[in-house]
């Protein structure tokens, strides 16, 4: 037992620095408890999207409980709910007779074939409040024993140190994507899917103002925008998704450049999935902005491709910024030179200074 704990130890390390390897710690929390699968689910819709940590066998499992419907009204809500009193709890706790549960329809028809009969639901502190780590066990499997609470205790504890870890690594490694912009007078946000939630970043990098969506966005434009915003929190990270939006008020023009958090910068906990980059243009940068768009037909993209490129960003740090792959980048700039008719970026950058 002691080795799984330092296994698990070892894995959770891991993880603060790579989201991928909480997979890997649930499957370490099975073999401790002798469980057949485990997952945390992301009740709140803040943090839905992106991935979901959890073994192999859950996570098969996971579309016919979404798509047959099971996730609607599930009576285990109320485990749920008794966890978060005790920090721990059971099917047992809830359904304490054995017929009463083989009649539950949830039970009978989806839960038993898959021999996922019994679950712990365990109580994960986090700096973004409480979670629930779910860990499925065979049928017949017994209510929590006293030494379950020991071992559930050790994995809480090891789970809520790992989580605040995450937490540190992923503000400090935004605060260092944010010094790109360092100097370049663009303000960064951080948002959450629904754009309820919304903090800028000062120019040393530290998470602090609260803001609205609106201050980074018109709200005539961010009310019309929401719903092209969440699809871009909520998308997978391997599609490289990016928004680009101008606007002007009070006759200034100003771009914003919003593209999701990649997974390296953050981490599964934290429910900031964006990052909107603000920038203010003087009216000679409208004027080119202007030239590029009409003149050339280039797209917001393309423009904020450019603009990047010209401020002395290479492909591979335009693509870092802009959460897309480098081959990407050299895509959309072949684009930009036929539409432009140009040959190479230095003939671009040329073009761009002449307009």
């Amino acid at each position: 037992m002691n080795t799984l704990f330092q296994e698990l130890e070892d894995t959770l390390d891991r993880a603060t620095e790579d989201a991928q390897y909480w997979d890997a710690a649930l499957k370490i929390v099975v073999d401790i408890l002798g469980g057949t699968g485990a997952l945390i689910p992301a009740t709140n819709p803040f943090f839905r999207g992106t991935w979901m940590a959890g073994t192999k066998e859950m996570k098969e499992a996971l579309p016919s409980y979404i798509n047959e419907g099971w996730v609607r009204n599930d009576p285990r809500e109320a485990v749920l709910g008794l966890m978060m009193e005790r920090g721990y709890a059971c099917d047992h706790d809830v359904f304490a007779d054995r017929a009463e549960r083989d009649a539950i329809p949830i039970y009978r028809d989806y839960l038993y074939p898959l021999n996922f009969g019994v679950h712990y639901s365990i109580r994960i502190l986090t700096p973004n409040g409480y979670w629930a780590m779910t860990v499925h066990f065979d049928n017949d499997h017994p209510p929590i024993s006293a030494c379950d609470v020991v071992l559930i205790e050790r994995i809480q504890a090891m789970f809520a140190k790992a989580t605040a870890q995450a937490d540190e690594t992923a503000h400090k490694r935004i605060a260092a994507f944010a010094q790109f912009f360092k100097g370049t007078e663009s303000e960064v946000f951080v948002l959450d899917v629904d754009g309820k939630e919304c903090f800028s970043i000062n120019s040393s990098g530290k998470i602090q103002t609260r803001a609205r969506l609106g201050d980074v966005i018109p709200d005539e434009m961010s009310a019309a925008l929401g719903a092209e915003i969440r699809e871009l929190c909520s998308s997978d990270p391997t599609l490289s998704m990016s928004r680009a939006y101008q606007f002007n008020i009070a006759a200034k023009s100003s771009s914003v450049l919003i593209i999701q958090i990649p997974p390296n910068l953050r981490h599964f906990f934290m429910h900031f999935k964006v990052c909107a980059i603000r920038t203010e243009c003087s009216d000679t940068t409208a004027l080119k902005q202007s030239c590029l768009r009409e003149t050339y037909g280039l797209s917001a993209a393309e423009i904020t491709t450019v603009e990047l490129l010209v401020a002395g960003k290479t492909p591979n740090m335009i693509a870092e910024l802009l959460s897309v792959k480098a081959s990407t980048v050299r895509q959309r700039l072949k684009q930009i030179f036929e539409k432009t008719q140009v040959n190479s970026q230095v003939e671009l950058i040329g073009m761009h200074n002449r307009l």
